[in-house]
């Protein structure tokens, strides 16, 4: 039997396997699901659908999954339902406007963004995507302002009505009408086509080829920057095609300030069904992608049919994304070579050379630097006021989740971004700890963190054998699951906390916001040192050798299995730490605050700090929150993001702690100048004559040239080969000789 064959009997089972599980779930709530009720689903599948080959469509050209591929569509749907509603265009022409207008957006992506950084690994193309989906949902909440705007189109009606929206027809108890049939016309010829424009066209054919191999196809004569140009518009079209269908059916209406800040959110709901399809078509196979976003939409229907619910659609959709990336890990390894690999491109901030360190103005000046940080921290509650020190303690907190994102990202390599489900993990348990048991806070602090840490070695075990891409969207997962599922009141009201008060030690009440703000920057002062000291351990630099090359560290004794895994528990335990400050702060956990944007959010906050260092990182935090007191706007917000980790990308890709460091580097550079102390690591092979930079003259070979000048003598070594019987006795060498 053929491959092909294999393939389409899978794909029949599944469709009958998913309709048989629709009806058993009907069964057993006690309620049929009408057929009527599943050839909706099916329809709204469709929608997904075409993101998804989109998705693929970017991943087979150049190995990268495009996190920012359903913000391609919410500035469609928005940009349309402001022409639509407010500008009072025609139909015909905010249509292919706003398709078209997405479609611009891809070329304008890969034209001024992805092409830039082609040069870097795949993962860090990975990064720039969530930065690109970011700086979309900021486009989309400033369409209406651009348009002129004043908000009156922003409570439209959900009912969108289009020239089909009058063909009508009732089926049961759903009434379809001509957009549902232009929405399954318009996937059809798009799967028809994609799969033709692969198979058939020689740019489709020169696609695959440089996904292959791009060096190779560049030595035939490939112009791999146009195909890539291509493939990010056509990804960029379909994006805005599916969400203006979407819109049209009246799915996700609300307006255009409900559909931005959708987009916010990085449309992460969606994102996780899309890049599951795409899983499950092993990144490749398109009518397998298109059949699983339509079958997953089915299975999600009639679970909400029957329960009124879908939370437990991400515990499926996080369970078979794991499974099937296990079982298929061979396949998607070839699929995707090349890509897998580690966060390797943070830079390792050097300490201060030891030539440098023990001078006495060197250690008065790290002195003074550490006196007057603390002097700031300590004073900064006497100067704010309550809400901006709760605030300030806040950002204490989440130093502490850098700091982890630090140690499984830039020291274990592993990408994560669901760094917030190990923070929610910690809130429940230390707060249900406090508030329904009522143990003391410290034990509860304890406890919660040991629970983070266990949660964080089970979800490492597939690190075991996923890694780079596709372990971010295991973590991804998690953190919507965490979100959704954890924190439902439906599944785990019982032990969710109500209250989570703060805690009373001896006679100092943390309830008052200046003693809990100085608890949670001691908390951050302890997780920044505990960091540091296993940095500087042999556990840290076998953190690095297996970043950096894993046979290497193996060949060495190595044991991959328990390092990976000590990472994950190392991290899982300081977020978790982290989670159980931040119910208590808000003394409360609740769904809306561990959302699973907050994780992207902090993860690119670790990438503008620099994930290089700790301290680095921290800055990233800082940066944080001085955007936070500077405005409170979500497009400043999201700008500011989006637009610093693209801008430290490009310009410091040590991110902006690296950039402080360059600063440091430089004064050091002037005493080492002043002092007249060579420092390789700052001088390189530079030496200093007459307080000038200059390159050190060099004797010629014997015979080479004997018009040529000797050395200097300021550059020789006195040799008592006479009297003690060899050159390397005596005083040491020094660069400035007597």
């Amino acid at each position: 039997m053929t491959a092909t064959a294999k393939r389409a009997m899978w794909m029949v089972g599944a469709t009958v396997l998913t309709i048989g599980a629709a009806e058993v779930l009907g069964a057993t709530a006690g309620v049929g699901i009408p057929p009527e009720v599943l050839i909706q689903a099916a329809l709204f599948g469709c929608i997904n659908a075409m993101i998804a080959v989109g998705l693929v469509l970017v991943y087979r050209a150049t190995r990268v999954i495009n996190f920012a591929q359903a913000g391609f569509g919410v500035v469609a749907s928005v940009g349309f339902l402001e022409l639509m509603t407010y500008e009072h265009w025609s139909y015909w022409l905010a249509f292919p406007a706003s398709v078209l207008g997405a479609a611009a957006l891809g070329f304008l992506t890969e034209l001024f963004l992805i092409r830039r950084f082609v040069a870097k690994t795949r993962l860090v193309l990975t990064v720039v995507t969530i930065a690109v989906a970011q700086l979309l949902s900021v486009i989309a909440l400033s369409i209406p302002g651009l348009l002129g705007d004043d908000g009156q189109s922003l409570s439209k009606s959900k009912t969108f009505h289009t020239p089909f929206s009058s063909l009508t027809h009732k089926y049961g108890v759903v009434v379809f009408n001509g957009n549902h049939l232009v929405l399954l016309v318009a996937t059809v010829l798009v799967v028809v086509g994609m799969t033709a424009f692969f198979k058939l066209s020689s740019v489709g054919i020169a696609i695959r080829a440089a996904a292959e191999n791009d060096d190779r196809a560049a030595l035939l004569g490939i112009n791999t920057t146009s195909l890539s140009m291509i493939v990010w518009i056509v990804a960029g079209g379909l994006a805005g095609l599916a969400a203006v269908l979407q819109l049209c059916l009246g799915i996700g209406g609300g307006g255009a300030a409900a559909l931005a800040g959708g987009g916010a959110a990085l449309g992460l709901g969606t994102m996780l069904r899309v890049l599951f399809a795409a899983i499950l078509g092993d990144m490749e196979n398109l009518p397998t992608t298109v059949l699983a976003a339509i079958l997953l939409s089915v299975f999600e229907s009639a679970v909400f049919f029957a329960y009124s619910q879908t939370a437990v659609v991400d515990v499926l959709v996080l369970g078979l994304t794991i499974g099937v990336l296990l079982l298929r890990r061979k396949t998607l390894a070839r699929a995707g070579e090349g890509t897998e690999g580690s966060w390797a491109a943070s830079e390792e901030i050097r300490p201060i050379p030891t030539e440098l360190a023990a001078l006495p103005t060197v250690k008065s000046g790290v002195r003074r630097v550490f006196v007057f940080g603390g002097i700031v921290m300590a004073a900064l509650p006497w100067i704010l006021s309550p809400s901006q020190t709760d605030q300030a303690g806040l950002f204490a907190i989440y130093g502490i989740i850098v700091v982890s994102i630090v140690v499984l990202t830039g020291w274990g390599g592993q990408i994560s971004l669901g760094q917030f489900g190990f923070v929610a993990v910690g809130a429940v348990v230390g707060g249900a700890l406090i508030d329904r048991a009522g143990w003391p806070f410290p034990i509860a602090l304890l406890v919660g963190s040991l629970v983070g840490a266990g949660v964080a070695v089970v979800l490492g075990l597939p690190a075991l054998r996923i890694k780079g891409l596709y372990l971010a969207v295991t973590t991804l997962a998690f953190a919507v699951v965490a979100s959704t599922v954890l924190l439902n009141q439906r599944y785990f009201g019982s032990i969710l906390p109500v209250t989570v008060n703060r805690p009373k030690l001896f006679f100092i009440r943390f309830e008052d916001a200046r003693a809990f703000y100085y608890l949670c920057v001691l908390s951050l002062g302890g997780a920044v040192a505990a960091a540091l000291g296993i940095r500087r351990s042999r556990t840290g630099r076998v953190l690095i050798a297996m970043r950096d090359n894993e046979r290497t560290a193996q060949s060495f004794g190595v044991n991959l299995v328990r390092t990976r895994l000590a990472t994950f528990a190392i991290s899982g335990f300081l977020a978790a730490f982290a989670g159980v400050l931040y119910a208590a702060h808000q003394h409360a956990v609740t769904q809306s605050a561990f959302g699973p944007e907050q994780s992207i959010t902090l993860f690119l906050m670790a990438i503008i700090g620099g994930l290089g260092s700790v301290p680095g990182a921290l800055t990233g935090a800082l940066y944080l929150g001085a955007l936070t007191i500077v405005s409170s706007s979500p497009i400043v917000h999201g700008l500011a993001s989006s637009g610093g980790v693209l801008f430290f990308l490009l310009a410091f890709p040590g991110g902006l702690g690296s950039a402080v460091y360059k600063v440091r580097d430089s004064v050091l550079r002037r005493v080492a100048i002043r002092r007249r102390i060579y420092v390789p690591s700052l001088l390189g092979e530079f030496g200093m004559v007459g307080g000038q930079m200059a390159r050190v003259p060099l004797a010629p070979k014997a015979g080479e040239d004997p018009k040529a000048p000797a050395a200097s003598p300021r550059f020789r070594r006195r040799s008592r080969i006479g009297v003690a019987g060899g050159s390397q006795v005596g005083k040491g060498w020094s660069f400035y000789g007597n």
